[in-house]
C-alpha cells in the first residue's frame, strides 16, 4: 500500500513538473507573439504617421503661378521603386505634375528587371528599403547591368544621410521623404542637365 501511495506521489510530481514546463513553454511562445504584435503595431503606427504627413504635403504641393504649371519635364520618363503606396503616390503625383511619364515598381527585383529587359527611363527614384531587399542592393544590381547609366536617386525617411548614400554608396542624389516639389526640382534639373 505504501508503495502505491509513493508511486502515486511520484506520478503526480512528474505530471506537475510536466504541466509547469508546458506552461513556461506556452508563456515564452506567448511573449514572442506579443513582441511580434508590438513590432508590427509600431511599424503600422509609423506608416500611418508617414501617410498622414504625406497626405498633408500632397495637399500643400501647389503651383504658385500659371507659368510654373507648364510641364517642366515633358517627354521625360521616371521609374519609382517603392512598395509603400502613399509614398509612391505622392512621388508619382509630383513627377506627373512636372511632366514626367511615370512607371512604378513595388520591389527591388522589379526595378532591376525593368532595366534588364529594356525599359528606358531618364531617372530612377529608389526607396531605401523594399520588402525583398534594400535600395543599396538594388543599386548594385542596376550598376552591374551592362551599359547602365541612368541616374538613381534614393528617396528615404532616413534623415541627414546624404553623405552615406551619395558618397559612400554611389547614388546620384538623396532626398528625404516626404518628397515635395521644392525638394525634387533642383535634383532633377541637376541630374538631367535641364536648368
Amino acid at each position: 500500500m505504501i508503495y502505491i501511495v509513493f508511486l502515486l506521489i511520484i506520478i503526480i510530481t512528474i505530471l506537475l513538473i510536466y504541466i509547469l514546463l508546458q506552461h513556461r513553454i506556452y508563456a515564452f511562445k506567448l511573449s514572442k507573439i506579443v513582441e511580434k504584435y508590438l513590432e508590427t503595431y509600431n511599424k503600422c503606427s509609423f506608416y500611418i504617421r508617414e501617410y498622414n504627413s504625406l497626405k498633408n504635403k500632397i495637399h500643400s504641393t501647389t503651383f504658385s503661378s500659371k507659368q510654373e504649371k507648364v510641364k517642366m519635364f515633358n517627354g521625360k520618363t521616371a521609374l519609382i521603386g517603392d512598395y509603400f503606396l502613399p509614398s509612391c503616390n505622392n512621388t508619382k503625383s509630383i513627377l506627373e505634375d512636372l511632366g514626367f511619364d511615370v512607371d512604378i515598381a513595388e520591389s527591388s527585383q522589379y526595378v532591376v528587371d525593368k532595366i534588364k529587359y529594356g525599359e528606358k527611363y531618364d531617372i530612377i527614384f529608389s526607396n531605401n528599403i523594399y520588402k525583398d531587399g534594400t535600395g543599396v542592393e538594388c543599386l548594385k544590381k542596376l550598376k552591374s547591368i551592362n551599359g547602365f547609366s541612368i541616374p538613381v536617386v534614393v528617396h528615404t525617411v532616413t534623415k541627414n544621410n546624404q553623405n552615406y548614400f551619395v558618397n559612400d554608396i554611389g547614388f546620384d542624389a538623396y532626398i528625404e521623404k516626404p518628397i515635395t516639389k521644392d525638394k525634387i526640382i533642383p535634383i532633377i534639373e541637376k541630374l538631367l542637365n535641364t536648368k
